[in-house]
């Protein structure tokens, strides 16, 4: 096809013809129409031509034409679909792996009865949410921060800390949690992580990195030696086995059926500290849209919800999967999300911006 120069204003249109068998379309007149941007402006020209018996084109106007609204701009024409693609995309690309998505918050629901030893030991639902560079992450359980009354290396068993695998491989090793794509995130200062007992306390929260990780299960927090032994005493589910890890098949191939690894191990060294976390209350989590009510009253857990902020600067942009245990592994919990990559972050809100933008024109 020939292109042709079309009118200010008009989609560049194409000349195009028919040929016959003998190379001769001297009998065909095929119509080229130029069509305005503008949807609202309707077409009130149309251009013929045809090869007359010298080889000669000849142009003709077959309809009268209308000159084009003065108020349809190119640039007004183009920016509500310019804007909304923007916001497509950006939207798009940042909930690439979303699982349950409500008021801009990531869900993944557990089971609301596979948590083993009763009252205070059954997690519900886990969620995540971005807001530019800061994270935040909510958990609703019958298991409150600072743990349940028990034998344990403290006196309580409480929750484990929360992984945040960025890496290709699933963390069916303990050595797969020294990844350098691998972090962990302490936000309950009960647990038995770095070598937190009474007679050595360490309360010290926050963002950690080239883990090193420990199972204090059995005998120390009075749980499971295996995943396995939880399984075979009847607590697997075949849906909702550990939120998005939906299945027991789907949590045996991430995260194997032997030891679980709940705690950092007190060999992690203060240099793996990327940045503290701020814990938050039902009250702030709520004004951030949080509501895991949405998902029925199962989702809603008997102990206040957990709840923290932290930085997203140090981590890797892309697809993670999120999961912690209680320290006995009774029960845990999984999610999988996405940190989109900055430049997505710029394009959402530059879309945004141009909402009022647009309305003021």
């Amino acid at each position: 096809m020939e292109p042709f120069a079309a009118r200010p204003g008009f989609m560049n249109g194409y000349r195009s013809g028919v040929q016959d068998a003998n190379n001769d379309s001297r009998s065909l007149a095929p119509i080229v129409r130029c069509t305005p941007v503008d949807p609202t402006w309707q077409p009130t020209m149309q251009l013929t031509w045809q090869k007359d018996d010298n080889m000669k084109f000849r142009f003709r106007k077959t309809k009268a034409s209308a000159s084009l609204p003065a108020s349809a701009s190119p640039g007004k024409r183009f920016a509500p679909a310019l804007l909304g693609g923007l916001v497509a995309l950006a939207i798009s690309a940042s909930s690439a792996t979303a699982g349950s998505l409500y008021n801009n918050w990531n869900y993944a629901i557990d089971s609301f009865s596979d948590g083993s030893g009763g009252a205070g030991f059954e997690e519900r639902a886990l969620a995540f949410r971005q807001i530019g560079q800061t994270g935040y992450f909510a958990i609703s359980g019958d298991m409150p921060l600072t743990g349940v009354p028990y034998g344990a290396l403290n006196g309580s068993v409480a929750p484990g800390d929360l992984y945040l695998n960025f890496s290709s491989h699933n963390l069916n090793t303990q050595a797969g949690f020294s990844d350098p794509k691998v972090f962990g995130i302490r936000f309950a200062s009960a647990n038995d992580s770095f070598g937190n007992t009474a007679g050595t306390p360490n309360t010290t929260l926050g963002l950690f990195k080239n883990l090193t990780v420990v199972d204090l299960a059995s005998p120390q927090n009075s749980g499971y030696n295996t995943l396995q032994d939880y399984y075979n005493s009847g607590f697997g589910r075949a849906v909702g086995s550990m939120g998005d890890l939906n299945t027991t098949t789907d949590v045996i191939n991430y995260l194997g059926n032997g030891d679980m690894y709940p705690n950092i191990s007190g060999t992690t060294g203060i240099n793996s500290k990327m940045s503290d976390i701020t814990l938050l209350d039902q009250t702030a989590l709520s004004a951030l849209g949080l509501d895991f009510a949405h998902f029925g009253a199962g989702a809603v857990g008997s102990a206040p919800v957990i709840g923290f902020s932290f930085d997203l600067s140090g981590l890797p942009a892309g697809q993670f999967t999120a999961h912690f245990f209680e320290e006995c592994i009774n029960d845990g919990i999984a999610l999988k999300a996405e940190v989109p990559e900055p430049g997505t972050i710029s394009l959402l809100g530059l879309a945004l911006a141009g909402v009022p933008l647009r309305r003021r024109r």
